[in-house]
């Protein structure tokens, strides 16, 4: 633990410094009819994410620092997205294109446990479902990396060791968060939120094999896999939300058209800041949820009802400020 705080602290000073310098030379997004900003702000800001990271799996693989093993495939499939996402976020690159890295990368993690044919399917959509996820829950400041922060620091911290180089991911992460909340100088952009999805799901799948204590309901691993998710329930709500009312208005369920629920709260409360701190609220809330269940499973009927109930009076806010907003 004493050579680790040394290191977490220069993969804070290593961030700070790339996210400064790109701050002033990164490619810019320009805002369009569909943005929440009226400036041109840097972004694929998760490019010095990923470079901080893959830095320090070098210096592991060299002999600098001890840190836990990962296995090639997620660093193969991290860096695809990372290629990936910033040319998406250079030059706007085909739906088709960016879903085949999702598939690919996903696919290269998968490729490392025997599965059943039933478990892969499921493992394959999730993993594909949490990358897509990300992205689309980039859209106000600060909104995805806190609740990625969260989450993943809640997961980390419950279950894997403190030399896992997701704690490099995650303090530069958090970093990054200092550079666009409350106000966003820097954008994470597609080249962020994909590595942080995907990260999120081999982190899920990593650590699944290792906890016999979670019972297990219809494939292997069900009923962690539900408890690693269910702290951002209601940021996957809003998302699912979102894609059903576009579905039932025949609308296009991948293009960006500004219309999540959060959208909608920040243009009713004017302030990107307020929903990302309701936003953590929940996240916070329902992580504690999380870990009353991980203690006692017997609560999970009666904390499901609850999530339930305040979910459908959330659905119901979101809905009343659409139809009063479009």
């Amino acid at each position: 633990m004493n050579f680790l705080i040394p290191v977490w602290l220069i993969s804070a000073l290593f961030s700070a410094v790339l996210f400064f310098i790109w701050k002033k030379i990164g490619i810019r997004d320009i805002p369009s009819y569909r943005s929440s900003h009226s400036t041109a702000i840097p972004t694929a800001g998760g490019i010095c994410i990923s470079f901080v990271f893959l830095s320090f799996f070098i210096s592991k693989h060299i002999g600098l620092i001890l840190f836990e093993q990962l296995p090639y495939a997620f660093i193969v499939g991290f860096m695809i997205l990372t290629v990936i996402g910033f040319i998406d976020d250079w030059k706007e690159l085909n739906y088709k294109t960016r879903l085949l890295s999702h598939v690919l990368a996903v696919g290269l993690i998968l490729a490392q446990q025997p599965l059943s044919p039933v478990e892969y399917i499921l493992w394959f959509f999730i993993g594909v479902g949490l990358v897509n996820a990300c992205n689309f829950l980039d859209g106000l400041n600060g909104l995805l990396t806190s609740q990625w922060l969260l989450t993943v620091g809640f997961l980390l911290s419950a279950f894997a060791p403190m030399n896992s180089l997701f704690w490099i991911l995650w303090i530069s992460t958090l970093v990054y968060l200092f550079f666009n909340f409350p106000k966003a100088r820097i954008f994470i952009g597609d080249t962020g939120s994909t590595i942080l999805g995907f990260s999120y799901f081999a982190l899920i799948f990593t650590l699944a094999p290792n906890q016999p204590d979670f019972p297990t309901f219809f494939v292997p691993h069900d009923s962690f896999v539900m408890f690693s998710l269910f702290p951002l329930g209601f940021a996957w709500g809003d998302i699912a939300f979102t894609l059903a009312r576009r579905f039932i208005q025949k609308r296009s369920v991948t293009a960006s058209f500004g219309d999540y629920g959060f959208h909608y709260e920040a243009k009713f409360f004017q302030s990107h800041s307020i929903v990302t701190l309701l936003y953590v609220a929940l996240n916070c809330l329902l992580t504690f949820g999380a870990a009353s269940l991980f203690f006692n499973h017997q609560h999970i009927f009666l904390i499901s009802c609850l999530y339930g109930v305040v979910q459908i009076f959330h659905w119901m806010f979101i809905y009343r400020l659409s139809t009063k907003q479009e």
